[in-house]
């Protein structure tokens, strides 16, 4: 026997499919008819639905249906995760619009709320009794949610711990700040041993509105973003730059003036004031043409004995290719070398001497010193 609401959408589905069947056939419009067909499916499945649930109503006759019907469940407890799904089908949503992070914190969001929303049907049905029921479900979920949720909060603070320290201005107010920090947590901790009574819903307060701070605090600096970090400068930028000159730079302060034992030296290279010379690895005497393998490592020691500053810097003399661009850099340089001193500068060349209209050669600014290197 049919109920009052199973007859409705029984009665709905079998017009739609008479509708559906008479446009098709009068109009023969593709589009009228899928719609048509599309609620005659859909008010089938529900009516389908209804017939099973016997309209949620028990007639008193039907005493085998007591046990069954919906109205004899246990009504479902409230939870979160519902709304936790839904949260994550609309980031999801969001990020395939706008940006892959959404949309993987969507996903991760809608599978840990879906298999949670799991586990919470599952206990809330394993029986009448409450307290075995939440036992149960913490004993399938406990596993897997403490580690999970102990990763996630630890990546929290540690990257709300990071963005602050990056957002401060300076340096000197990160180590300032983060000392006040360690004071505070300090005196706190002490305050908590002398005070052994505390509450643990007092306790529980303090923490959380301690973590609420640090992740707020970690979102504004997040939003204003990272300090500006002054760039290093190095030997390899003045060489961009074409800053391989007499003139001191950033990247000569505090340069190493020594260099350790080298077991696999190619050659050393010695400023004299006037004069370049080489005295290769593997060779006695010195040389005015320094021969070097190609596509290895060469590693030159540069040692400066004049009575003043000396930078090496290797005239590369690179070739355009058909954009106009040149194929490599155009010079390697040292950093400046007191008097006695000495630099290492590795050399990988890509191309042999012949390719070159001038070849390569060593040089030392404000010199007429100059050493041929030959690449074969």
């Amino acid at each position: 026997m049919f109920t009052t609401g199973s007859k409705l959408l029984i009665g709905s589905a079998v017009a739609a499919a008479v509708f559906a069947a008479a446009y098709g056939i009068t109009q023969g419009g593709a589009l009228g008819t899928i719609g048509l067909v599309s609620a005659a499916l859909a008010l089938a499945m529900l009516a389908g639905l209804n017939v099973f649930v016997r309209d949620s109503n028990v007639s008193a006759m039907d005493h085998a249906a007591f046990e069954s019907s919906a109205a004899a469940q246990a009504s479902a407890r409230p939870s979160l995760w519902p709304l936790l799904v839904a949260i994550g089908a609309t980031t999801l949503t969001l990020g395939l619009v706008t940006s892959r992070a959404f949309f993987i914190i969507g996903l991760a969001a809608i599978i840990a709320g879906g298999l949670e929303w799991l586990v919470a049907g599952w206990s809330e049905r394993a029986s009448a009794d409450l307290a075995y029921n939440a036992s149960a479900r913490n004993l399938l979920a406990d596993p897997l949610e403490l580690p999970v949720a102990g990763a996630i909060g630890a990546a929290v603070v540690v990257y709300a711990f990071s963005r602050v320290m990056l957002g401060l201005p300076t340096k000197s107010a990160t180590v300032a700040a983060f000392a006040v920090l360690a004071a505070i947590v300090v005196a706190a901790g002490a305050f908590v041993g002398m005070r052994r009574g505390l509450s643990r819903p007092a306790m529980t307060g303090a923490f959380s509105v301690a973590l609420i701070a640090l992740i707020a605090a970690g979102t504004v600096y997040g939003l204003v973003g990272e300090r500006e970090t002054e760039e290093h400068h190095t030997t390899a930028y003045i060489a961009e730059e074409d800053e391989c000159g007499t003139e001191a730079t950033e990247a000569d302060e505090r340069a190493s003036q020594t260099v350790a034992n080298k077991s696999n030296l190619s050659a050393e290279v010695t400023f004299d004031g006037s004069t370049l010379t080489s005295m290769a690895t593997g060779f006695t005497g010195t040389f005015d043409t320094l021969t070097l393998p190609r596509s290895n490592p060469n590693n030159v020691m540069f040692r400066n004995e004049s009575e003043g500053e000396a930078r090496l810097v290797l005239e590369m003399h690179p070739m355009e290719n058909s954009d106009g661009e040149l194929t490599g850099p155009e010079r390697l340089c040292t950093a400046l070398v007191e008097e006695g001193g000495a630099q290492l500068l590795t050399i990988v060349f890509d191309q042999p001497s012949r390719a070159l209209d001038d070849g390569y050669a060593f040089t030392v600014p404000g010199a007429d010193a100059s050493l041929e290197v030959v690449v074969p």
